[in-house]
């Protein structure tokens, strides 16, 4: 298999690496290995590089088998996803050049046999860790595993390469959510990683909870502590490396790769797209002005590609760190729902159980009331109904997940960052100079996001929810809205009356 030698020049940077003239050329000969390619991210990173750069000699990507299905299954589950098709109908053999490899970041060695994890070595130049356990509410030791120790296994492998050329550690933006400026460096925290991964090896259940209890008084969840110290490994062993970390903010679908509204994961913000949609939530905890930093998958797709050019090239003796945010072109959390509810209105989902409508609302005693009242009574009788004629009850279900949702993402709704970008311009400035650097969108300096709510709730309409609009969707909505009304006006007429016999 092709290979870049790995002599280097005086300034530490591969003589011909430092000839490329364009992403395509760069990464032309080399062999690839990513991690987490079943997942978002690792599926659109996937879809990319094998469309905008033919002549890469080989993908090789982590996938763990499944109690109920192997990694021959898996792989095939997912090059048949239609995201695939373009490519298959323009080059069908573009996806000979992928192979699965069985390995898992969660087990030591990552899970690799002894043939696999020598053929990496000797075929493999370029490494993208994007495996991760992305829920908020993992518990620590889970979350330390899998997002920490994983990335450490992950180094261990990078070391053993033959010929490496660069590495790309995908974070997260929110690693340091305890800061209100977030600079392009690693941060670190007052336990060592090491010391929280013996803790988390050798302690009890008990004791491992209150030390997460404690975690927890700082960061907002597992996820993005698990992050932080993963950045800390990586920092510490790769220095003077061509290393990089790309830390994302909230990922939402995409914008226009591989296709308008594509979306994989069910994540808080198309949670609450969906919940908004269907009428099930009234109003959400935050502050109307807080700024929210949400970037389309193909936008941290094109950065993640390009890290790994411009890392190469532009090396310092730290790991350089990109953070890859719409800090430059901010939108508000108030806007966004506004938004949101206009979409649900303006094309509604088949299955809406309430007419759309949602506030969000910075006081703790009106966000209850706004929240409880206006849906308990419309969602008890609405499950007496379905009792009534067999079916299962689900809108008190319905009710409870949203307030468990809207309780997890309370923190990112009450706080807002400012992220330096000082790298990230750097790179996009570069690109720039490349002869296809017209083949990646590195700024949303101009972006509408009134546009791209549109565009994401129906890409959540077709990849979530498996649904085509239908007309008789509108019908349904003008039917709830009259509903709602009517509600509205039993509930004023009820309070009134209540607040008359108290006075009287």
């Amino acid at each position: 298999m092709d290979t870049i030698n790995k002599e280097t020049n005086e300034n530490g940077i591969n003589k011909e690496l430092n000839k490329t003239s364009s992403l395509e050329e760069f990464y032309a000969g080399s062999g690839i290995l990513v991690t987490g390619a079943t997942g978002f991210v690792g599926k659109g990173l996937l879809e990319k590089l094998i469309r905008i750069c033919p002549r890469i000699a080989a993908i090789f990507i982590l996938i763990r088998p499944k109690t109920t299905e192997t990694i021959e299954q898996r792989f095939k589950k997912l090059i048949d996803d239609p995201i695939y098709n373009d490519i298959k109908a323009k080059h069908p053999s573009a996806l000979n050049k992928v192979y699965p490899v069985n390995g898992d970041v969660s087990l030591p060695d990552l899970g690799l046999s002894r043939e696999d994890r020598n053929m990496l070595s000797e075929k493999v130049n370029i490494v993208f860790h994007a495996a991760a356990t992305v829920r908020f509410n993992e518990p620590l030791h889970v979350a330390v595993n899998v997002n920490t120790k994983g990335t450490d296994r992950i180094i261990e492998l990078w070391n053993e390469l033959k010929h490496p050329i660069s590495f790309v550690h995908v974070s997260t933006a929110f690693s340091n959510a305890n800061l209100h400026e977030i600079g392009e460096k690693v941060y670190t925290t007052s336990l060592k990683p090491s010391e929280v991964i013996d803790m988390s090896d050798q302690f009890d259940k008990n004791s491992i909870n209150l030390m997460e209890k404690e975690i927890l008084k700082t960061y907002p969840n597992t996820y993005a502590f698990s992050k932080n110290l993963a950045e800390q490994i990586v920092a510490s062993k790769c220095k003077d490396l061509p290393v990089a970390i790309v830390r994302p903010s909230i990922i939402g679908a995409s914008l226009q790769e591989p296709c308008p509204g594509w979306i994989e994961n069910i994540s808080a913000l198309t949670s609450t797209i969906v919940l908004i949609g269907r009428g099930c939530a009234t109003a959400i905890r935050g502050i109307r002005e807080t700024r929210l930093d949400v970037v389309p998958v193909d936008f941290v797709v094109d950065m993640i590609i390009c890290t790994a050019w411009h890392v190469t090239l532009h090396r310092d003796h730290e790991v350089k760190v990109y953070n890859c945010t719409s800090n430059a072109c901010p939108f508000k959390w108030g806007p966004m729902i506004d938004a949101i509810v206009k979409c649900s209105i303006e094309m509604p989902l088949n299955d809406t159980l309430w007419y759309p409508g949602c506030s969000v609302v910075a006081n703790r005693y009106i966000y209850h009331v706004l929240c409880v009242i206006p849906r308990i009574l419309p969602a008890v009788v609405i499950d007496i109904f379905l009792r009534l004629r067999g079916s299962k009850p689900i809108m008190m279900k319905l009710l409870k997940n949203c307030n468990k949702l809207f309780t997890s993402v309370k923190y990112f709704t009450t706080h807002e960052w400012t992220f330096q970008r000082d790298n990230c311009s750097d790179l996009v400035r570069k690109v720039k100079m490349l002869n296809d650097g017209d083949m990646v969108k590195l700024d949303l300096r101009a972006m509408n996001w009134e546009k791209y709510v549109a565009i994401y709730q129906m890409g959540v309409r077709k990849f979530i929810l498996k649904q085509d609009f239908k007309s008789t969707a509108r019908q349904r909505l003008s039917r709830l809205y009259w509903i709602h009304q009517i509600t509205k006006m039993c509930s004023i007429t009820i309070l009134l009356w209540i607040i008359y016999r108290i006075v009287y």
